[in-house]
């Protein structure tokens, strides 16, 4: 269900900046190859396409982008495949991919974990570096975060009520883990597709529901094939822009900070847009006559008593006890003083 300094859903663009003057290192021009999984005219796409503006611009030229949208290099195990064999250099990866190559990371995207964007940004924030570490050591350079948004739940019929989601065929991004643990553990059927599948999917009837950031509803135009919303944001959509390692030090010192520089700022650009028009989707699906309702108490109850099962089962397979209480008390010192 996403995908901030970013599913979902939900996931920015990288550049090698070549200069004359710059020394051997910056001789010959640089064409990066960058793959997301959101479509042509998505945001994602759409900041890329102005990184890349800007970065030609600053390089004299001397680096170019090309975008591999819409999943058209694979999905993103596809992408992290190419990527570790250099014919992919950059990546906009969403949780899912994240947490292939740092299941730790999918910390950000455990259920009801958060209260507000505020939190969310406070935790990604303390938690920056030791990540930025951790990929590091796996070969990847951790530009910044994105996120796709809140995660809800989406059917063909209405899913307000204890019992209403757990009668449906809901997607399930395959591959991926969390996703797996997610849903039985809320006792919602899954049924496994790719991204590419999820509207194949739907018209055919092998599913029934999804869940995704209404932005992402959208762009892949999945929204149109539903009725319903549950309006319960259950979790937040984690994104981040990545290049790889040797990538990355292949470059003069001038060009590192000049891609930290650009894609600090570009996620951050891409996090903020992607929380306006988030919201500005789902005012336009419910003018559209998608109808959305709260869950019953009983059943916001169980989705937090399943909530709790989901972090704590989560141990030792995406990260440790220690992690998980870590977090927890970051989260509880902030809360401290603005409650």
């Amino acid at each position: 269900m996403r995908y901030t300094r970013p599913l979902s859903f939900g996931l920015i663009a990288l550049a090698l900046i070549a200069v004359p003057g710059r020394g051997p290192a910056a001789a010959a021009p640089v064409a990066i190859k960058i793959a997301v999984v959101m479509p042509e005219g998505s945001a994602w796409t759409q900041t890329l396409r102005r990184m890349d503006a800007e970065v030609r611009q600053r390089s004299g030229g001397k680096v170019s982008f090309t975008v591999y949208a819409g999943g058209i290099s694979g999905d993103e195990p596809d992408v992290l495949r190419k990527m570790q064999i250099d014919r992919l250099q950059a990546a906009g990866l969403s949780g899912v991919g994240l947490g292939l190559l740092l299941p730790k990371l999918r910390i950000l995207e455990m259920p009801l974990l958060c209260r507000d964007d505020a939190e969310f940004d406070h935790l990604k924030a303390t938690l920056y570096d030791e990540f930025s570490r951790d990929l590091a050591a796996k070969g990847f350079v951790l530009l910044g975060f994105t996120e796709a948004g809140p995660v809800y739940f989406f059917g063909k019929r209405p899913l307000a009520g204890r019992e209403a989601v757990q009668h449906t065929k809901m997607w399930a991004w395959k591959g991926d883990p969390l996703a797996e643990r997610f849903l039985r553990t809320f006792n919602i059927p899954a049924v496994p597709l790719n991204v590419v599948d999820v509207t194949t999917g739907l018209e055919t009837g092998m599913i029934d529901a999804f869940y995704a950031p209404p932005l992402a509803a959208m762009a892949f135009q999945w929204h149109t094939r539903v009725g319903y919303l549950l309006d319960y944001p259950l979790v937040k959509s984690i994104g981040a822009l990545l290049v790889r390692r040797a990538t990355f030090e292949s470059l003069a010192e001038v060009d590192r900070d000049l891609l930290r520089e650009t894609g600090s700022r570009y996620c951050e650009e891409l996090v903020q847009a992607a929380r306006r028009e988030n919201a500005a989707a789902l005012t336009l699906m419910r003018q559209g006559g998608l109808q959305t309702a709260p869950p019953s108490p009983e059943q916001a109850a169980a989705y937090g008593a399943y909530a709790e099962q989901v972090r704590r089962g989560s141990i030792p397979d995406f990260y440790s006890a220690e992690f998980l209480e870590r977090v927890e008390r970051i989260l509880k010192d902030y809360r401290a003083p603005r409650s």
